[in-house]
């Protein structure tokens, strides 16, 4: 959690933004993943469950990220490891 890694647009155009890794499986608090709700309709916290949070991230390199855009920042949820669109890689070290 919080690295700095490279987003790669979901639209095709292979924009890389900068990307915060919000949430990992390891990280994952189940208790408050449940305040949301069970769906995306649900209310038990009184806002919804956001569209594209699932309770159970299916492995160690699928996340959640905050991305920095240039029209704004915005949430990506359970976003896979890898190349190409809507996956987020390291980036390069020098």
């Amino acid at each position: 959690m919080g690295r700095v890694v490279r987003y790669t647009s979901k639209a095709g155009d292979g924009v890389e933004s900068p990307a915060l890794v919000l949430r990992t499986r390891t990280s994952t608090v189940p208790g408050v993943i449940d305040l949301w709700g069970p769906s995306p309709d649900g209310t038990l916290s009184g806002t919804g469950r956001p569209v594209g949070l699932v309770a159970e991230l299916p492995d160690d390199l699928t996340v959640d990220l905050l991305v920095h855009g240039l029209g704004g920042d915005y949430r990506e949820y359970a976003v896979p490891h890898g190349v190409g669109p809507g996956a987020w890689s390291w980036p390069p070290r020098a």
